[in-house]
């Protein structure tokens, strides 16, 4: 679900919902607003739903918008783990998002990697909180930054 937003803010929402006998109920889900950094250039915003005891539902998942249109590819990168490859699909002209599901529990910490059509790394994060949310910035950007 993808809010409304206003200029220099990116809105997200992800919501489960499951069919009972009486119709449908909301079960488990979040979202994020955040805006735009005057400071760096935002490759992807993303956000962490960790999984929901004992409740079952398709969590834990890591999802986001697509700031810049290099950003062919996402990663998000679990020591120990593996490498899980996210979706990305297209939620207007101009305008990508992307998720991936994750294994139960997810270990924390994990990389959120953003990749241009050669496959070359031109974005990553580190994350330490399953619950997060925030921006990804260019790889060439954060060392202009330093």
């Amino acid at each position: 679900m993808k809010r409304p937003y206003q200029a220099g803010s990116h809105h997200l929402q992800v919501e489960y919902v499951r069919k009972t006998w009486i119709g449908w109920k909301w079960v488990w889900g979040g979202g994020y607003g955040i805006g735009e950094s005057s400071q760096s250039v935002t490759a992807l915003n993303y956000m962490g739903l960790p999984e929901l005891d004992p409740i079952s539902t398709p969590f834990p998942m890591v999802f986001g918008d697509i700031l810049d249109p290099s950003i062919k590819k996402v990663n998000v990168k679990i020591r120990g783990e593996g490498s899980f490859n996210a979706k990305l699909t297209s939620a207007e002209p101009g305008r990508m998002i992307w998720f991936v599901f994750v294994p139960s529990p997810a270990s924390i910490p994990f990389d959120i990697e953003g990749y241009n059509e050669e496959g070359t790394l031109i974005a990553r994060k580190t994350i330490t909180d399953p619950r997060d949310s925030g921006s990804v910035h260019l790889e060439m950007d954060l060392k202009l930054i330093r």
